[in-house]
């Protein structure tokens, strides 16, 4: 019997240390080593300054200077949005939107809520934050007041430096 007792309580012990990992499965997960975007160029050729009693000369030249030319063009991707919920709490006072990004982490993002309903149109900016496999706008809360009662039409769309993109419009009753 106290055997079974033994064993019966390791089975449970390991079942419940084990659950642990399927309710919090990124505990602790920091996020991933972003590339160094930015590249600084140093210039070989000492410049002066003019003294302060000088104007300084002005050069007209037609080509553009060596740091603009050398610079990298910056090519967005678009990427998808998905709003998760848009429910108005009238508790509250507030329309809530929860939208994330499924296929892309990245942090330095914003996410714009667009509402049209009747003759109003809000919109709404909130920073977005990178999580294990994806980015989550932060959630969005837009007062009701001054909205127009029936139904509404949302939007949420992303923009950062890299990517871009927009949601599908979503219905919401305000009441």
């Amino acid at each position: 019997m106290p055997r079974f007792v033994l064993i019966a309580l390791l089975a449970v012990g390991t079942l419940a240390l084990s659950s642990c990992s399927i309710f919090y499965p990124n505990a602790g997960a920091t996020s991933l080593p972003q590339d160094d975007e930015t590249t600084q160029t140093q210039s070989a050729e000492p410049t002066e300054s003019p003294a302060p009693n000088q104007e300084p000369e002005q050069s007209a030249s037609a080509e553009p200077s060596a740091s603009a030319a050398e610079s990298p063009a910056i090519i967005r991707k678009e990427t998808s949005v998905e709003i998760i919920m848009a429910v108005p709490e009238p508790d509250l006072g507030v329309l809530t939107v929860v939208a994330q990004l499924p296929s892309l982490s990245e942090s330095g993002g914003t996410c714009t809520l667009r509402l049209i309903s009747g003759s109003v149109e809000k919109t709404m900016e909130v920073k977005a934050e990178p999580s294990s496999d994806y980015t989550q706008c932060f959630p969005i809360e837009l007062p009701l007041t001054g909205l127009p009662k029936g139904t509404a039409v949302v939007s949420v769309s992303y923009s950062s430096d890299f990517h871009f993109g927009t949601s599908k419009n979503q219905s919401v009753v305000i009441p």
